[in-house]
This record gives C-alpha cells, sequence and structure tokens, in this order.
C-alpha cells in the first residue's frame, strides 16, 4: 500500500485567544500555488466538515477535543492527512496538494483483470459495510464509481475510487461521505482490510418518529461497541458499563499440526480431467481404524489452544502512562472481551456458529507490532491499524454499524 502522503502547513501565529477552538486555511497547488476550491477538509470519523470557497479558504468551527486527523481531499490530488489535538487549537494553516499521478501498470507486477459492480458489488458490501440488520438498510450511492482488480495469481481483489464514496444509512439515519485509500480482499487466507476516512452527516429530517428509531438503532449499535469500550477503558468504568475482560493465550495446537503432517506426507490429490472433479485419496496410509477416527477428531479440533485468565482486569492492569489528554494501551498477548448488556445478533450465530443459541457478545483484541495504543474520552484511538479484532467485532465493526466521535448516546 502506498504511504498516505505528508500533509505540506505553515503554524502561523493567531491572534485570537487559545481557548478558541478553530482550524482555519487555505487549500493550494503545490507545484503552481493556485487555489484549489471546492476541496473536501473534514475531520476524519466526526460530523465536522466543510468545503473550500472559490479562494481555497475553509474554517472549521467547535473543533471537538482529544487526538484528530483532519483530512484533505479533491478529486485529482492526492489526500492529504494531518495528524493534530485539541491542544494545539487554534490552527492556522496553509495546504499544498499535489496532484495524483495516473498510475502506470508496471508489466513487472502481477497481472489483474479489471471488473466492475456487477462482478463484485456484493463482495464489496459483505467486508465494507457487513452483515448485520443495519447493513440491510445501506446503500453505495454512486457504486459505479468504484473499480476492483481481481489478482488471479494471490487470490486478492482490490477496490479503488477516485472521488468519494457516498454511503446512505436508513438504519442510523447518516450520510457517510468516506474517502477510501485501501480495500483488499485475500481469499486464500480469508482475510480483508480496508482504510479510509469518514465524514457524517443526518440523514434530513424524516419526522419525530424517523428521529426516535434512529436514535435508538445509535444506542444499540453503540452498545458493545470499540467505541463504547475505549470510552469505558477511558474513564474506568469497564464492569459498571458491562465490560468483563480476561487475558487470552493463544498457542499453536501442537497435536493437530502433527496429525496434519501425517495426512499430507501421505495424500494423493486426483483431477478428473472430463469433469474438473478434485479428490483427495491417502493410499499409501497403513494406519489402524480406530488411529484414524482419533485422526478425524483431531482435524476437526481448532488450529489454536486458548487458555483464558480466570480474574478480571482493570483499567488500571491496562493503561500505562497517561499524557495529558491522553492515556496508554497495552497489553501482551491478547484479550478476551465480554459484554453483557446485550447478546449476539441473529446474523452473526447464524452464519458463524449455527449449531448453538446466541450468547453474550465476545471479542479477541490483540496489538500488532507491539505498538502501545493512544485512546481519549471520546473514544477515539491511535493507530486503529495496530488494533486487530476477532470473533464478534470483526463481524459487526462495519460502516453500517459505524457513529461519529462526536456521538453521544441520548443526545
Amino acid at each position: 500500500m502506498k504511504n498516505v502522503p505528508a500533509i505540506l502547513f505553515f503554524i502561523l501565529l493567531s491572534s485570537t485567544g487559545s481557548s478558541q477552538r478553530t482550524i482555519k486555511g487555505r487549500v493550494v497547488n503545490d507545484a503552481t500555488g493556485a487555489v484549489v476550491p471546492g476541496s473536501s477538509v473534514f475531520i476524519s470519523n466526526t460530523s465536522k466538515g466543510t468545503i473550500s470557497d472559490n479562494a481555497g479558504h475553509f474554517e472549521l468551527n467547535d473543533v471537538p477535543a482529544g487526538k484528530h486527523e483532519l483530512i484533505i481531499s479533491s478529486i485529482g490530488y492526492e489526500t492529504n492527512v494531518f495528524s493534530f489535538s485539541d491542544e494545539q487549537l487554534p490552527l492556522q494553516l496553509k495546504i499544498e496538494l499535489t496532484v495524483k499521478v495516473k498510475e502506470l501498470q508496471n508489466v513487472t507486477l502481477e497481472q489483474y483483470v479489471e471488473e466492475g459492480w456487477d462482478k463484485w458489488g456484493r463482495t464489496f458490501m459483505d467486508n465494507f459495510v457487513g452483515n448485520t440488520a443495519n447493513a440491510n438498510q445501506c446503500r453505495v450511492k454512486n457504486e459505479k464509481a468504484i473499480r476492483f482488480r481481481y489478482y488471479k495469481k494471490t487470490n486478492r481483489l482490490a477496490a479503488y475510487c477516485d472521488e468519494p464514496l457516498l454511503l446512505e444509512n436508513k438504519a442510523l439515519g447518516y450520510n457517510i461521505s468516506y474517502q477510501l485509500e485501501n480495500f483488499e480482499v485475500n481469499f486464500s487466507n480469508r482475510s480483508m482490510f480496508y482504510l479510509g476516512y469518514s465524514l457524517f452527516s443526518p440523514i434530513d429530517n424524516e419526522g419525530r418518529s424517523k428521529e426516535q428509531k434512529w436514535e435508538k438503532n445509535r444506542q444499540d449499535a453503540y452498545n458493545g461497541s470499540i467505541m463504547h469500550f475505549m470510552r469505558s477503558l477511558f474513564a474506568d468504568s469497564l464492569l459498571e458499563q458491562g465490560f468483563e475482560v480476561r487475558r487470552m493465550l493463544r498457542t499453536p495446537n501442537d497435536e493437530k499440526q502433527r496429525v496434519k503432517n501425517v495426512y499430507l506426507a501421505s495424500r494423493v490429490v486426483k483431477v478428473d480431467a472430463a469433469t474438473g472433479r478434485t479428490t483427495v485419496e491417502y493410499p499409501g496410509t497403513k494406519i489402524p481404524r480406530d488411529s484414524m477416527d482419533y485422526y478425524d477428531l483431531v482435524m476437526r479440533q481448532p488450529d489454536y489452544v486458548e487458555t483464558y485468565g480466570t480474574s478480571l482486569l482493570t483499567a488500571d492492569s491496562l493503561i500505562i502512562e497517561t499524557a495529558g489528554a491522553f492515556k496508554g494501551l497495552s497489553f501482551d498477548d491478547y484479550l478476551f472481551i465480554t459484554y453483557k448488556n446485550e447478546k449476539e445478533e441473529a446474523g452473526y450465530v447464524r452464519t458463524q456458529f449455527p449449531e448453538r443459541r446466541a450468547g453474550f457478545q465476545r471479542s479477541y483484541v490483540t496489538l500488532l507490532n507491539d505498538k502501545l495504543i493512544s485512546l481519549d474520552k471520546s473514544g477515539n484511538y491511535y493507530n486503529p491499524q495496530d488494533f486487530f479484532c476477532s470473533a464478534y467485532w470483526a463481524w459487526g465493526e462495519k460502516m453500517a454499524n459505524s457513529l461519529p466521535l462526536d456521538y453521544e448516546p441520548g443526545k
């Protein structure tokens, strides 16, 4: 993935008081100095955004507290990202955008097939919007702007969009402008990843009953979410908010790996030339029938053995440092997080665990690259790419359930 280019800026002295929570600036072409009107300027994952005027000027007021990313984008230019905290406000910025260089296909790179929404739209929606109940009321309004590339050799799908992706979420009452920077599904290892920046705006007023329905759905989406967890962790109120946190150790299932090696050493894969059907046989094995039954049982076991801590963790055992308005989250191995105030959605149980009934919402998290996670009271955390989720959060924390950082339950 290409690195998102750093923003070019100048911080100028301001005559206003330091308590003023504003960001002002001007957007220009970095090569010519010409103004870039109509640029989208917004604070990622909030409802704070604007458009630069004909002279390239913009202004954002009432900037929320915390650590944020200011996103500046315009069609035909590279997206720019400027990280800041409310302690730096007010800001006066000069922003220089770089013209996007048209990508050239290098013959030495992996070949791909470029296809459209008709082929890959469903896959995109499942992985980007999700399969929760709220996802049924979401639609991409400019789906034809999304291009897909399928890489046959590595069995990967990538998505691109030269303009902001426009998502209408009628379940939560938001229109979302999403600056898509990266999207990839790897079918071989069954993983997916997307990166981008969201600007939320409310759907036009459709009556009091609709607003009440939206508020209920937003509250449901918030309950048990990563945002809810991070806010509870920051406020040292995990148990009060319904979260139980335990340490978890995941170790490879050595016995399964041993059995798998026995199978792999003796198997023969055959492909029928007429039908293309693939079969796997083990003609060289001389394993007793009772041993084969045992091996079949082992092969149905998970790849990892999970060991859970017995004691509940508090924020004090997870927060290792505090710097001003920010706290640092760090832990080893995994955390096993249970949210006990709501059950799992029916769709999650139906598709992931059809043999059992819905239980409490359970998720596993680990820190990639041993990176410290910085969080603030709004639930914003950085760097989100280093906070890796499995189980319920991996299924439910997608755009259909996404809320802006300035969302407050009951307001």
